[in-house]
Parts: C-alpha cells; structure tokens; sequence
C-alpha cells in the first residue's frame, strides 16, 4: 500500500448532476408490492450472485482505491479501525445491478474491518431482509430518516446515491464535535453544495452548507468496470483541526429541518408508516 501518499484531495468543485438513487423520491409511489413482492427471488440464486460480485469488486482497483483512502483516513484520525458502519439506500439489490455492487462494497468494508453492520431502506423485501441478516447485518427496524445518532464508535456512514436530504439529516441528528468519529462514504459534498448554489436551495440543506468549509473530502476515482454504482462517491472526513476551529455557538444553532417548501427525495417515516399499515389491512383482508 502507498504509506506516504498523499490524499487526492477535492481542490475544485465540478458542476455535475449528483446521481441520486432514483426509488427513494417522496413523489414516486411505494407500493406494498413495491416491498414485499418476492415470488421471483430465490435465495440462493440471489446469494450466489452476492459473492461473485463481492469477489469482482474485492479485486478491482476501485475497492483497492477505498481501502487505500479509508486507511489514510484512520491515520489521520489516530483511530484503529471502523467498529459500525450505517448503510442507507441500497435499493432492490436483488434486481438492480447498481444495488447488487454497493452491496458488494459494504459487504467486503464489514469484513476487512470486522465491523458492525446497520442498514435501512423502505424498499427492502422480506426476502431482501432475510438474506441481509444471514449475511450477518443488522436492519434498524423502523424509518429514521436519516436521524441515527452515534456514540462513541467509530463509524462509517455509507449512503451511495443516497438522498442528500438523508444526509443532512444525519448531520443535523449529529450535530457536535463528535463527527470527527465519522467518515462518511456519501455523494461528493463539493458537488451537492455547487448544485445547491447553482438552484439556490439554500436553507433546506442547511447543515451540509454549514459544515462543508470544515469537511476534508477525499476524491475517489471511480474507474469501477459499473462506473454507475459508485459515481460521484467520496471519503469525507473531519479532522480534529478543523473541528476545533468551529466556533462553539456554531453547534448551538440546531434546528430540526423542515422540507416544507421543496420536494424531498426519500421516503418519510409518514409514508412507511402508512405502507405499513395498508399491508397489515391487506394481510388480514386475506
């Protein structure tokens, strides 16, 4: 491994599009079929795919690339290893090839770090979920929306394609010095802020404009044989250096975000909610 390299930090901002799992938009239905429709996965079809992507992506030089950061990234930190890693987003993996390799990811992240692994998303089957916890993973039983708080664990936040306003609910759930025990595996903050500037959505996505001055974020190449799984994917870290320059009053100003006058892209806990109890009706109806 390169010991003395340096990190290819982000030094300019590109005006790109920011490819967002396309599932997740509040404006898009999901359905109970949309959830728990498994008449065509077999498990152990599915699971046999799992591990050839899992060894695909272990041997590229994409993987070697994350590995290669995420331990830099620990140096710096001065910490030894990852103890949690919070997974949102993934999508149907079952039958989306982008799913299919993000999980591939976390899966070899939880084995190289030995970590604990946590995951949500609305759009999970019961099968889906069921070959998750066979795969030893932990699913967060009910919808947060993105507002899981960390304690003294290092942990890593993974969110590929992920909504950014899941994002800024992490960051607004965690708000204090302690992110210096994070490092978030997430959509490029350099990008998210250019196009919120560029469409003036400010005040909705307020905590990653806020914390984005004090961000160390590591670019990732992303020259994956499936560009479309990990793109515009990057390592973003807070160093203690930083953090120590934000002011104290900076964290005081804490407000929960309110999405209110622009359209979200993840479904709510509202809208599980109300799934949840349509397909209970449906169950006994049966």
């Amino acid at each position: 491994m390169r010991e003395n390299e340096e990190f290819r930090l982000v030094t300019h901002r590109k005006k790109r599009a920011s490819h967002v799992r396309n599932n997740c938009h509040s404006n898009l239905s999901l359905s109970v079929n949309d959830k728990n429709d498994d008449s065509s996965i077999n498990y152990e079809i599915l699971l046999g795919k799992l591990h050839e992507a899992e060894n695909e992506l272990k041997n590229s030089m994409f993987a070697n690339n994350v590995f290669h950061y995420l331990k830099n990234s620990l140096s710096v930190l001065n910490v030894n290893g990852i103890s949690d890693i919070l997974c949102y987003g993934l999508g149907h993996f079952s039958n989306r090839k982008s799913s299919k390799y993000q999980l591939a990811l976390l899966l070899c992240l939880k084995k190289h770090y030995s970590s604990q692994v946590y995951l949500y998303d609305p759009v999970f089957s019961s099968r889906e979920i069921e070959l998750l916890k066979g795969l030893g993973c932990n699913i967060i039983e009910i919808n947060e929306e993105g507002k899981h708080v960390i304690h003294d664990n290092v942990t890593l936040v993974y969110m590929p394609h992920c909504s950014i306003h899941l994002i800024n609910n992490f960051l607004y759930a965690n708000w204090c010095k302690k992110l210096n025990k994070c490092i978030l595996l997430t959509n490029s903050f350099s990008i998210v802020v250019d196009n919120l500037r560029h469409s003036n959505r400010f005040t909705s996505i307020d905590y990653i404009l806020r914390i984005e001055p004090y961000v160390t974020e590591i670019a990732l190449k992303n020259d994956f044989l499936y560009e479309e799984a990990f793109n515009d994917l990057n390592i973003h870290i807070f160093l203690e250096e930083n953090i120590n320059k934000v002011p104290q009053n900076f964290w005081n100003i804490r407000e929960e975000p309110c999405y209110q006058d622009t359209g979200i892209d993840y479904v709510t806990a509202k809208q599980t909610e109300e799934l949840d109890t349509k397909d209970c009706c449906d169950k006994n109806e049966t």
